[in-house]
């Protein structure tokens, strides 16, 4: 009578896999991380502001930079962009948020913008006592 034997197979832990999934889950959370982040923006001060929530937000950025929501527009593009957001939406109040440190220009100008691209209110926010606030314009 014949006995059979077998081989002892020595088990190892392939790693190279490994490392290959927790990379690709590093990238992917910090790729959604990135995206979700809200812009920090440094508020000018406004004693008599108030606060309300927005429907739509333009971010104006210091260097100048246009968002709208999460859309980065230029100013010249940003006429037609404004005309077709609002013809969906019911509520056509425009809130915009500037950097304390960009020209008064701009900020006027994006006003003028939502005013002729069909907005019923346009704010700007600001900042009180720590709070973020609102300052209406009409």
């Amino acid at each position: 009578m014949r006995v059979v034997t077998r081989k002892k197979i020595p088990l190892t832990l392939e790693i190279a896999p490994l490392i290959d999934i927790v990379l690709l889950l590093l990238i992917f959370f910090l790729l959604t991380s990135i995206g979700s982040q809200s812009m920090k923006l440094d508020l000018p001060e406004a004693k008599t502001a108030t606060g309300k929530t927005e429907s739509l937000a333009i971010y104006i950025k210091s260097n100048g930079q246009i968002f709208v929501e999460e859309n980065k527009v230029e100013i010249e593009a940003l006429l037609p962009f404004l005309r077709s957001l609002l013809t969906e939406r019911k509520d056509k109040t425009v809130l915009i948020r500037a950097d304390a440190e960009v020209p008064f220009k701009i900020p006027v100008k994006v006003m003028d913008v939502c005013r002729l691209a069909g907005a019923e209110g346009v704010s700007i926010a600001t900042k009180s006592s720590g709070e973020e606030s609102l300052w209406e314009n009409g």
